[in-house]
């Protein structure tokens, strides 16, 4: 919800993982099936707008939802719907292009979505709503990327963190689920303020990683409860 990474581990694989940062008050499920118009979705909920942050359809496309767009924007009383209603909205399109195409953004928060498919081969895509228009970047998909939140991280503080993983990623001799939710836990360790766990005096922390390794075989889930030190794997 407010950082992601997406790392590619092989042509058809790779992981997909975001840490939510967020009042400790407000309550998530842990990743449990939902059903929505006859397609089975994945997804941790979030108990306030009953939306989330992190989907899939554990078969070939997973989504991720970081508050904002480009800048930090002024938030206005009323919002048409949740942003995190976007990613169930999203599976009742045959295609990502018809989602573009046909769905209503009109009236939702700023948001930047991210988009990984395998159909076959992985597909990247981001999408950045900010209020008045969509950007949609095709991304490379051999290439690792990092995102931080507008709504928490200033673009200095974004472009600290971007130089923790780039650091990471030069010096991490063994890429898999384990080490990247180390770092999700560690990077920055010594900054409370955005480091990657951070904590802004108990308003704001870190309270849960929620990871997707995927591959040709599926997309698997695996939800880290940090408040309760529980960790809930789902396939």
């Amino acid at each position: 919800m407010c950082t992601l990474s997406y790392i590619p581990i092989s042509e058809r694989s790779f992981i997909f993982t975001t840490n939510r940062d967020e009042d400790p008050n407000r309550v998530a499920l842990s990743p449990q099936k939902y059903v929505h118009d006859g397609i089975e979705l994945l997804y941790p909920k979030d108990s306030k707008a009953n939306g989330s942050w992190i989907i899939s359809n554990g078969t070939d496309t997973s989504l991720c939802l970081l508050n904002g767009a480009f800048e930090k924007h002024q938030r206005k009383p009323n919002y048409r719907q949740s942003r995190g209603l976007v990613l169930l909205d999203f599976f009742k399109y045959a295609s990502l292009r018809e989602f573009i195409d046909a769905y209503r953004f009109e009236g939702i928060e700023p948001f930047t979505l991210v988009v990984v498919e395998n159909k076959p081969g992985i597909h990247l895509t981001e999408l950045v709503w900010d209020e008045q228009k969509l950007y949609v970047k095709n991304m490379v998909s051999n290439k690792a990327y990092f995102w931080s939140s507008t709504t928490l991280y200033t673009n200095k503080m974004k472009l600290e963190r971007e130089q923790w993983f780039k650091n990471w990623l030069g010096t991490e001799t063994c890429l898999d689920e384990n080490s990247i939710i180390k770092f999700h836990k560690t990077g920055g360790a010594e900054n409370k303020e955005y480091g990657l766990f951070m904590n802004r005096r108990g308003l704001v922390r870190t309270v849960s990683i929620t990871q997707i390794m995927g591959s040709k075989e599926g997309h698997m889930m695996k939800y880290h409860n940090l408040l309760d030190e529980e960790v809930c794997n789902t396939i």
